[in-house]
């Protein structure tokens, strides 16, 4: 099904779930640079971020059929999926006590292989008429559009009311009280506009989640950095309170599989460059060497048990994963592609060396530090024959070590 599916390129390109080389990640590179660019142009851009009401259960059967058979999934395997689907059933069990058994006669089975592809398939036509920015992370859905005019608004309004009407015939309900309008702007005064789905008024949120990542209406961070750094440090908490006569090699495994993911994922999209926000995160691991270390006095240099152990800044790894996806960008291992408007070769510039990036020209800090901006100006200080390397095993051990000039490196970054 899958080879059918990308030889006739029927998957929507802004659907980046379930899909080898799309993740959550590819999705928040995509649209922060779409938000910080507007931003940078001095635009406003509001963003309705869609609920779907229990979406997986709510896909009926027969009409997944009809649209497996007009993306030419039919005879035999169809066949095998009418069969995987039907004669279903479901029943509650309360204190071991089973209720009557249910026929099952809608949904997708969560947990398997074959349910993420035939969701995808069934909404794989919802942007059709769409004229504002569509961007799915399987049910997860946004909607933005650069307000540029009264017109901008209305026209969003309407993309709303088409995606209402093709929720309503295709039996797929958004859940309104769930939807928030982010309005994106670096201006006094932002164009306001009641949007409404379904007759209900949209809610207005001043920063909202999007695939785990919090963001605000001036793409900031702040939000999303205090978020992360408190739970971390809860976790760190917990880790202190049952592992604290663990051996240290226990300690460290704890914290970098249990609590430095928490901080680090989904950072090649949001990374922070504002002192403030370093210092939240840096505070996290100094907590964390002390916990390992098992040295709490004040007298004790946390910078010496840092070095110690061998950790590098928690800074210093974000720019490395930011470094490691344009590698993985520019030679095709993820399924994204560089703007031709923000990044083109260097061959087109004096210099001859064809790895070398143009980096466009920045107004703002939200957007000079955004991905691509930030991450081309990295890359540029990298030596040739380290950006040269052809595998991504070889580029990832050489970039990190460029540890004992990292300093150089984020001070002219």
């Amino acid at each position: 099904m899958w080879k059918h599916l990308k030889a006739n390129d029927i998957v929507l390109r802004n659907q980046h779930g379930f899909q080898s080389g799309l993740s959550c990640e590819t999705q928040l590179i995509e649209a922060t640079h779409d938000w910080a660019s507007s931003l940078d142009s001095r635009r406003q851009v509001d963003i309705v971020l869609l609920d779907f009401s229990k979406a997986f259960d709510r896909v009926p059967h027969q009409r997944l059929l009809a649209k497996l058979q007009h993306y030419g999934i039919d005879g035999f395997t169809q066949n095998w999926i009418q069969a995987f689907l039907s004669d279903r059933t479901q029943c509650v069990s309360v204190n071991g006590i089973l209720s009557d058994s249910a026929r099952v006669t809608s949904g997708v089975p969560q947990g398997s292989v074959l349910g993420p592809v035939l969701f995808l398939l069934y909404i794989n036509d919802i942007s059709e008429g769409i004229e504002s920015d569509l961007r799915l992370f399987a049910d997860d859905s946004i909607v933005y559009r650069e307000i540029k005019s009264d017109r901008d608004h209305y026209i969003l309004q309407r993309d709303l009311e088409r995606l209402a009407a093709w929720a309503e015939t295709w039996q797929m309900d958004f859940n309104v009280s769930k939807c928030y309008l982010l309005t994106v702007s670096l201006k006094k005064t932002s164009s306001t506009f009641d949007y409404q789905i379904s007759g209900q008024q949209v809610a207005r949120a001043s920063s909202h989640p999007y695939l785990g990542v919090a963001i605000d209406s001036k793409i900031s961070w702040s939000p999303h950095v205090k978020e992360i750094t408190a739970k971390a440090s809860r976790l760190l908490g917990l880790l202190r309170r049952t592992l604290n006569a663990c051996d240290p090699s226990v300690k460290e495994t704890a914290f970098k599989t249990l609590v430095r993911p928490r901080l680090e994922y989904g950072s090649t999209a949001w990374n922070p460059h504002t002192t403030s926000h370093v210092e939240q995160l840096e505070k996290v691991q100094r907590s964390a060497a002390r916990f390992v270390v098992n040295d709490y006095r004040r007298t004790s240099s946390v910078t010496a048990m840092i070095a110690k152990l061998g950790w590098q800044s928690l800074e210093w790894r974000r720019l490395q994963q930011q470094l490691l996806m344009l590698y993985k960008i520019k030679h095709s291992l993820v399924q994204i592609h560089l703007p031709p408007t923000l990044l083109a070769p260097q061959a087109r510039t004096r210099s001859s060396d064809p790895n070398k990036f143009i980096q466009l020209h920045t107004r703002t800090n939200i957007y000079s530090y955004s991905f691509y901006p930030r991450v081309v100006r990295a890359w540029n200080l990298l030596p040739a024959n380290i950006v040269a390397l052809p595998s991504l095993v070889e580029f990832k051990t050489a970039v990190g070590g460029q540890v004992l000039i990292a300093p150089v490196y984020l001070a002219r970054l």
